[in-house]
């Protein structure tokens, strides 16, 4: 083994780097996917209440 060891702070191993990088295609927010789930719950429910 070497006699240096590099180490980086928790807060900069890709974790920052993530949000500096814009992909394209469709970009969803979390409050959305949350918002959504709660419909497709909620709409299940009511129709499992309507037919039985």
């Amino acid at each position: 083994m070497g006699k240096f060891r590099i180490s980086t702070p928790a807060s900069s191993a890709g974790i920052m780097r993530f949000n500096d990088v814009k992909a394209g295609g469709l970009q969803i927010e979390p409050q959305h996917v949350l918002l959504f789930a709660v419909i497709v719950i909620v709409g299940i429910s009511i129709l499992r209440m309507i037919i039985g």
